[in-house]
């Protein structure tokens, strides 16, 4: 019995991660690892806010917006880790309020939100704006003075509706994001 209990702790500090793997993986831009349950698991077994950080800003590379929430809730120690859950609450906020609006068909012109530089903060803000051409069901958001283009629509499917953003330079497709 002493045996299998030590064989099993033994493989589970194998699988067990630390701060230095998971700083190491972010700086080396490996952001699906470190958005993953397992990091997830980590910070809310530590409540390192510089971990749960560093998770939902890779996942926000990766466009993975659901998994904001938890580390959103528990970032408020610092000014630094407060910013950061403003952040993430502003960026997942924007994608509820246009998923809404394009699934529900409300109208969401009213709202003001601080931009930011993550992509869906410029299509929002353009959205609320009316500012973009409605061609079909697919709304097109230009640049100013650039030959990028994004386009916006709905893909309905049997469980879930996505919101689909497009990426286009010179008319060529560059990213697609999925959001529910």
């Amino acid at each position: 019995m002493k045996k299998i209990l030590l064989i099993l702790l033994t493989v589970i500090n194998l699988f067990a991660i630390n701060q230095q793997e998971i700083e190491e993986w972010f700086s080396n831009g490996e952001y699906r690892k470190v958005c993953s349950n397992q990091v997830e698991n980590f910070f809310k077994k530590t409540s390192d806010e510089s971990i749960m950080s560093i998770y939902g800003i890779s996942c926000l590379n990766i466009h993975e917006l659901n998994r904001l929430a938890s580390p959103m809730f528990k970032l408020v120690k610092t000014k630094e880790a407060r910013e950061n859950a403003a952040y993430f609450a502003d960026i997942l906020f924007k994608k509820k309020l246009l998923y809404h609006a394009l699934i529900d068909n409300v109208d969401i012109s009213y709202i003001r939100l601080p931009k930011s530089d993550y992509i869906l903060s410029f299509i929002f803000d353009k959205f609320v704006k009316k500012e973009y051409i409605l061609d079909g069901d697919e709304y097109i958001f230009k640049e100013k003075n650039s030959s990028t283009h994004y386009t916006l629509n709905v893909l309905k499917e049997s469980q879930t509706n996505k919101i689909i953003l497009k990426t286009f330079k010179d008319d060529e497709l560059k990213s697609q994001i999925e959001y529910w």
